[in-house]
């Protein structure tokens, strides 16, 4: 790849990642979170606040937006203090005290409930990397890793999450979603490993809890083995080896992909040698399948069409895990120029008018082909726009 395309790539990265948030006058976090009827552009799902779902400013693509830019801050500390400000904003917005000094999400700004599933704990890794030691990210954070790890506690539905929603046959892994003590058709899903293990991960090492660190690699290992198909791709989702749902959804992957590298920052070195044989075989399973564009399909295995089009979010997530992978000395450096090509191709192909297209909205896996709804293919959704912010970061890195 040219050096001077790969150029123009980074700096127009770095202009749509600054107009989306720290120079956009209309995603402003602390009157986005102080209003019920505001939103941050990126949320296409638009969770009203008004009626008091789960995850309205507390949720996972804000989330993945938000430790996107502390990626960009970390990759280029001197030039990024507007970014940790800006995380700081949309963090301290949400927290409130009790008037005696404990710090929680405020239910009615955040959206934060302990007994809906997977999706409600991404964004806690975000609190628990802008933690400084004994303050109120951490205090907030330590509520969290309780609702999912503590084994005398009950959440706010009288349930014990660790007991009721882990099954060992599921190698330890929680159900996807456990809102009112019914499971999914398909117990464990790559989306919620993203959302439940990076968290836990950072918290436990930070916390010297080994037990913890031991059952998050008992998990992984369990997916590595049980959700890998023949063809080298992972399935979105299983409740064992042979009950799949057997697409191959990029984005899915992607978010396995993320998990594992940001796993692997925090776990100790006996359980590396597992986490790098997983992570070089999900990297040469995904190549197979990248089109000569750099960029991934919705549906990664198969023929590019009008329905399956090459999308973004997927791609930006397979980009971060590779670089990353790279960056941490856990990959070799031939699969650089592959991520590469795909920032690239995301970067000239896809962010086009100011606007990152093609993001695929949501895909339930419920065993039918709801991959492919061409209404759902949307520009600067935060499931897309967040994880290219992280492979922007990447690429600052080089």
């Amino acid at each position: 790849m040219k050096s001077d395309r790969v150029a123009a790539a980074v700096q127009k990265a770095k202009e749509y990642v600054d107009a989306l948030t720290v120079c956009s006058e209309e995603n402003v976090p602390h009157l986005i979170v102080s209003d019920e009827h505001k939103f941050f552009t990126w949320d296409n799902e638009k969770r009203t606040p008004s009626a008091k779902p789960y995850l309205f400013d507390w949720s996972y693509y804000n989330g993945v937006v938000m430790e996107g830019l502390l990626d960009v801050y970390e990759a280029d500390p001197e030039n990024g203090a507007r970014y940790l400000a800006y995380i700081k904003e949309y963090l301290d917005s949400m927290i409130e005290s009790d008037g005696e000094g404990k710090k929680s999400l405020s239910r009615n700004q955040a959206g934060y409930v302990d007994h809906h599933g997977a999706d409600c704990y991404k964004t806690a890794a975000l609190l628990i990397r802008m933690s400084k030691g004994e303050d109120d990210y951490r205090q907030v954070a330590s509520t969290l890793y309780r609702d999912l790890t503590d084994e005398a506690h009950r959440n706010s539905k009288g349930n014990i999450v660790p007991l009721e929603f882990t099954e060992e046959g599921l190698g330890g892994n929680y159900w996807h979603s456990w809102a009112g003590g019914t499971a999914p058709k398909y117990k464990v899903w790559l989306d919620g490993i993203y959302m439940l293990q990076p968290f836990l991960a950072h918290y436990a090492a930070g916390a010297g809890d080994a037990a913890q660190l031991a059952r998050i690699q008992k998990r992984l290992d369990w997916v590595a083995d049980d959700m890998l198909a023949p063809n080298g791709l992972y399935y979105h989702a299983c409740n064992s080896r042979e009950d799949v749902c057997p697409y191959h959804w990029s984005r899915a992957m992607g978010w396995y992909g993320m998990a594992m590298v940001d796993v692997m920052e925090v776990l100790p070195e006996e359980y590396m040698p597992a986490r790098k044989m997983a992570l070089k075989r999900f990297v040469d399973g995904i190549l197979k399948y990248q089109d000569e564009s750099g960029l991934w399909a919705n549906l990664a295995d198969r023929p590019v069409t009008a329905t399956n089009r090459l999308e973004t979010s997927g791609t930006a997530m397979f980009v971060y895990t590779i670089l990353k992978g790279i960056r941490k000395g856990w990959l070799e450096e031939s699969y650089r120029e592959a991520a590469i090509k795909g920032f690239v191709g995301m970067a000239e192909q896809k962010l086009t008018g100011g606007a990152l297209q093609d993001i695929y909205l949501k895909a339930s896996a419920n065993n039918t082909n709801n991959y492919e709804i061409s209404e759902y293919y949307l520009p600067d959704e935060g499931k897309g726009s967040g994880p290219f912010i992280m492979a922007y970061s990447e690429m600052l890195y080089l």
